[in-house]
C-alpha cells in the first residue's frame, strides 16, 4: 500500500533525535566504512568518498563475483548482467519488508545496518517503490520522457542567460551549472516567470543558494555526511518543502504557464503534485547539475569531442548520454530484500541490503565497444542509469533536458573552452562524486 502521505505538509513532523544523537550515528558509521576500507573491502572504500579510484574499485567489486558480499553485510554488484537483472527484481525495494525502521536508534554494533544512514524520508527519497510508480503517473503527463522536452525552449533561454553573464574567467560548477539548474527549474515549476523580472531573479537566487545545500541528499542516504552538512541538509529540505507547499497553494489558486499548473490542471491532488516537486528539487536537480559538469568536464579532457559538439551543438544530447553511461550521476542505487531469494551464488535473507554499483556495471554491458572510453559515438549504448523505479527515474527527463541545454549552451558560446586548474569534488560523495570547482578560461 503506498504510504506517501495524503498532505504534503509545509514542514515536516518534529524529529526527536538530538545533534549528539545524530552525530553519534553518523561517526559509528563513518567508522565502520573507515576500518573496514582500510582492511581492503572495496565497497567500504567506496563509500568512504576519498578519493579513490572509483573505476578501480568498481573492476575489483566485478572480480570478486557477479554478487560480492561486502564485510558490512551489503551484497554488491558490479556486473552488468546481474545489475541489470537485480533492478528489475520485484523482491527487492527500497525500504524495509513491512516498513522502515528507525536505524537512528539502534545499535550498529550488534545490527549492522548501514543502509539508510541519514534520515530521508523528509525528502520522499526512501519512499517504497510504489509510491514513485504513482508518483510517476503524476509527472509523466506534463515532465515525463515524451512530455519534458516540451519545456525545452524555457530551459534553453535560462541556460542561455546564465552563460551569458561569465566573463572571460569563471567556475564551471559556481558560475554556470548551479546557476543554470536554478534558472531551469525556477522557470519550468513556476517560481518564476518567462521574463528577467526583479521577482524571478529572487527566486532564481533563492533557488541557486538552496540547491547544493539539497545536492548532498543522494550522497547522505548511504555516506555519513559531517554533523554540521547533515543538520545543514535538514534545514534545506524543511525551507524546499515550504517552497513547494506554497507554490503548489498559489498555483491552485491562480494557474500560470509552468509545469505544477499543467500537473494541476489534469485534476491531480495537490500533496502529489507538491511531491513530484520537491523530488525535482531535492534529485533532479543534483542530477541535472552533476551530468552537465561531468559532460563538460569529459568533453574538455575529450579535445576532438568538445569541438564535435561546438561545431554540431545537436551533439549536447549525445554527449549526455555518454556521460550518462561513462559516469552517472547515481553511482550506487540501494534496495532491501521483502524476502528470502538466491541470487548469483549468494542466499539473500529478507530486510538484507542489495547495492548496484551502476558506473562499473554500465561498463560491463554487452553491445558496447571500448567501454572504459569516453566517446560520443556510444549514444544510445546500452546503459543501467537512472533506471529501477526510484525517484532518479522520475526525475530523469527533466534532468536530461536541463543538462543537455547548458552544455548546448557552453558549447555555441565558447569554443575555446578550456580548464583553467584542476576539477575539485566534493567530499563524502560516493554516489554522486559530485564536481564543486573548475576554473575555466574562455
Amino acid at each position: 500500500m503506498p504510504t506517501t502521505p495524503q498532505t504534503l505538509p509545509p514542514t515536516a513532523p518534529t524529529t526527536t533525535v538530538t545533534p549528539s544523537e545524530l552525530g553519534r550515528h553518523l561517526l559509528t558509521i563513518r567508522g565502520f566504512h573507515f576500518v573496514l576500507g582500510a582492511l581492503g573491502d572495496p565497497y567500504a572504500r567506496l563509500l568512504r568518498g576519498e578519493g579513490d579510484d572509483t573505476a578501480a574499485l568498481g573492476e575489483e567489486i566485478r572480480r570478486a563475483g557477479p554478487l560480492f558480499r561486502s564485510h558490512l553485510g551489503t551484497c554488491v554488484t558490479a556486473s552488468g548482467e546481474a545489475a541489470a537483472a537485480l533492478l528489475r527484481d520485484p523482491r527487492l525495494d527500497t525500504r524495509h519488508p513491512g516498513g522502515d525502521r528507525a536505524h537512528l536508534g539502534e545499535n550498529l554494533w550488534e545490527t549492522w545496518r548501514t543502509c539508510h544512514v541519514t534520515p530521508m524520508d523528509d525528502a520522499l527519497l526512501t519512499l517504497p517503490l510504489a509510491d514513485y510508480r504513482r508518483l510517476d503517473r503524476v509527472n509523466r503527463p506534463v515532465l515525463g520522457p515524451v512530455t519534458a522536452g516540451a519545456w525545452r525552449a524555457d530551459v534553453r533561454s535560462a541556460a542561455g542567460r546564465v552563460a551569458d553573464r561569465a566573463g572571460e574567467t569563471f567556475d564551471l560548477a559556481a558560475d554556470l551549472v548551479r546557476p543554470a539548474v536554478a534558472a531551469a527549474l525556477s522557470r519550468v515549476l513556476g517560481l518564476s516567470g518567462p521574463g528577467p523580472d526583479e521577482g524571478g531573479r529572487a527566486a532564481e537566487r533563492e533557488l541557486a543558494e538552496l540547491l547544493p545545500r539539497l545536492g548532498v541528499a543522494l550522497d547522505a542516504v548511504l555516506c555519513p555526511p559531517r554533523l554540521p552538512v547533515a543538520r545543514d541538509l535538514e534545514e534545506a529540505v524543511a525551507r524546499a518543502r515550504v517552497l513547494v507547499h506554497d507554490l503548489v497553494t498559489a498555483r491552485a489558486a491562480e494557474p500560470g504557464d509552468d509545469a505544477v499548473s499543467a500537473m494541476l490542471a489534469t485534476g491531480l491532488g495537490e500533496a502529489d503534485v507538491a511531491a513530484a516537486c520537491l523530488l525535482h528539487l531535492v534529485a533532479g536537480a543534483e542530477i541535472a547539475a552533476a551530468t552537465a559538469a561531468d559532460a563538460v568536464v569529459a568533453l574538455l579532457d575529450h579535445p576532438g569531442q568538445w569541438a564535435a559538439v561546438c561545431r554540431s551543438p545537436e551533439l549536447a544530447a549525445d554527449a549526455v548520454e555518454e556521460t550518462l553511461r561513462w559516469s552517472p550521476p547515481v553511482r550506487l542505487v540501494s534496495r532491501t530484500a521483502q524476502e528470502p531469494l538466491a541470487a548469483y551464488g549468494q542466499d539473500i535473507d529478507a530486510d538484507a541490503h542489495v547495492v548496484i554499483v551502476v558506473d562499473a556495471a554500465n561498463r560491463d554491458l554487452a553491445g558496447v565497444a571500448d567501454p572504459d572510453r569516453f566517446d560520443l559515438a556510444h549514444a544510445g549504448a546500452p546503459s543501467l542509469s537512472l533506471t529501477g523505479g526510484g525517484p532518479e527515474e522520475l526525475v530523469a527527463p527533466l534532468a536530461r533536458v536541463v543538462a543537455t541545454e547548458i552544455v548546448r549552451a557552453a558549447a555555441t558560446r565558447w569554443p575555446g573552452l578550456r580548464a583553467d586548474g584542476a576539477v575539485v569534488r566534493r567530499m563524502r560523495s560516493p554516489v554522486v562524486r559530485a564536481v564543486v570547482r573548475l576554473p575555466l578560461c574562455r
